[in-house]
């Protein structure tokens, strides 16, 4: 005879949260974003068994190695850091430069920090402006002194930065889509007790998307101006030089 009681689905542990998980099918109406990679969770997933407990991850999230060895950082391996190091709230990811709330591949020797997403970008990819693959380089392809720029957005990339590049017809672009940012509806943030919960406190990377979106701006903007200063400055030292010399011929 068949038992009355309801049935509970298996339970699992991750070592990223306190309470057990169970096993969650994530739809595109649910507008969540994952503990993991701060990133929109669709399909297979898991969520906190906790009813009062708002905490997701992708599975691919949770069974992300605790350690890896990445191109972009030969000298050491990194390892999967849960919460951003440091003590810090955010950290700033060493590949496409923007801030992160949850996981981080981190070297503690090195203080590199990269998104979980940018450790799993594909070393080639093809861009609907360009015909030709674009290949993932670390750093950027330009001379020192020189400055590149981003062919989609036009914006001056800095050095350090991953890139997308075809090295036969000199383009580039940022690692990650370059169109405009617009502003969006809060959405239901996985973050679990303690951390960064619903209600607008300390949302994931799609709730702080403009924020983000506007002092990336402001920073490239003040690399803008930097080198705009720099080049006048050379200009000047330059015409200064010419004067000089047509002086001594007189």
């Amino acid at each position: 005879m068949a038992s009355g009681k309801p049935q509970t689905r298996p339970s699992v542990r991750h070592p990223s949260h306190n309470h057990p998980l169970r096993g969650h099918k994530a739809q595109v109406e649910d507008e969540i974003i994952c503990s993991g990679c701060d990133l929109d969770l669709i399909g297979a997933s898991f969520k906190c068994s906790k009813s009062e407990c708002d905490y997701f991850l992708h599975k691919s999230c949770f069974e992300l190695p605790r350690e890896i060895h990445h191109k972009s950082h030969p000298s050491h391996p990194l390892t999967l850091l849960y919460s951003p190091p440091y003590d810090h709230s955010t950290y700033t990811c060493n590949g496409c430069g923007e801030y992160g709330s949850g996981f981080t591949y981190n070297c503690s020797i090195c203080q590199y920090n990269v998104h979980v997403g940018c450790v799993s970008m594909h070393e080639t990819m093809k861009h609907e402006e360009h015909a030709h693959p674009l290949t993932l380089l670390y750093s950027s392809p330009s001379l020192e002194g020189h400055i590149f720029t981003c062919d989609v957005c036009q914006e001056t990339m800095p050095r350090n930065l991953w890139l997308y590049y075809c090295q036969k017809c000199d383009y580039g672009t940022h690692l990650h889509s370059c169109v405009a940012d617009e502003e969006e509806e809060p959405k239901k943030v996985g973050r679990g007790e303690g951390g960064r919960g619903v209600n607008g406190v300390k949302g994931g990377r799609s709730s702080e998307n403009s924020e983000l979106a506007d002092m990336l701006k402001a920073q490239r903007e003040m690399e803008k101006m930097q080198i705009a200063l720099h080049l006048e400055m050379q200009r000047a030292k330059i015409a200064k030089k010419s004067r000089k010399h047509m002086l001594k011929m007189i």
